[in-house]
C-alpha cells in the first residue's frame, strides 16, 4: 500500500469514527470538596477499625453475551466493607458520634489491557486504626461511600 493511499485509508477511519461516534467509559474524576460536602447524607471523621475485601466478577459482566468466559476473567472487582469508629460527625445524624458503623465501596482491582472505565469509590485502601474522614451516600443497605472520592485520610 502507498504511502497516500495508507494516509487516505487513515483519514477516512478517523473520520468515520469521529461522526459515528464511538461510545467510551472514562474514569469519573474526582469530586470537588463542595461537591461532596452538598451530595453527601453523611459526613464523619472517624478510626478505621476492620477492612473486609471480596473479589468478584461484576454482576455486568456476567450478563454480557459479547464477553466470553475466558476474557470474563480479566474483570475482577474488590467490594469492600469498611468498619468504622465514628468520632466527629460533620454532616447528618450527630447520634452516630461513638458508635460503630460499616460503609460499602468497590474497586477495579483487573481489568483487561487498555480498558478506559470506572475504578470504583477509591483508589487505595488506608490500613487498619488510620483516621479517616467518609462523605456516605445512604442506600437500601446501609452506607455507601460516594464515587470516586469520599474517603480521605483525616488530620
Amino acid at each position: 500500500m502507498t504511502t497516500t493511499r495508507r494516509t487516505a485509508m487513515t483519514l477516512l477511519l478517523t473520520g468515520v469514527m469521529a461522526a459515528v461516534g464511538l461510545p467510551a467509559l472514562a474514569a469519573i474524576p474526582d469530586m470537588s470538596p463542595a461537591t461532596l460536602t452538598t451530595e453527601a447524607d453523611l459526613i464523619l471523621t472517624g478510626r478505621l477499625v476492620a477492612v473486609t475485601i471480596t473479589r468478584k466478577v461484576p454482576e455486568w459482566v456476567k450478563r454480557r453475551e459479547d464477553i466470553s468466559f475466558f476474557e470474563r476473567g480479566a474483570f475482577v472487582d474488590e467490594v469492600f466493607t469498611l468498619t468504622i469508629e465514628v468520632g466527629t460527625v460533620e454532616k447528618g445524624s450527630g447520634a452516630l458520634a461513638g458508635k460503630t458503623i460499616a460503609a460499602h465501596g468497590w474497586r477495579a482491582h483487573g481489568r483487561p489491557p487498555g480498558w478506559a472505565g470506572p475504578g470504583g469509590t477509591v483508589r487505595d485502601l488506608p490500613a487498619e486504626s488510620t483516621r479517616i474522614k467518609v462523605w456516605l451516600r445512604r442506600e437500601q443497605d446501609g452506607w455507601d461511600l460516594m464515587s470516586p472520592s469520599g474517603l480521605a485520610p483525616a488530620p
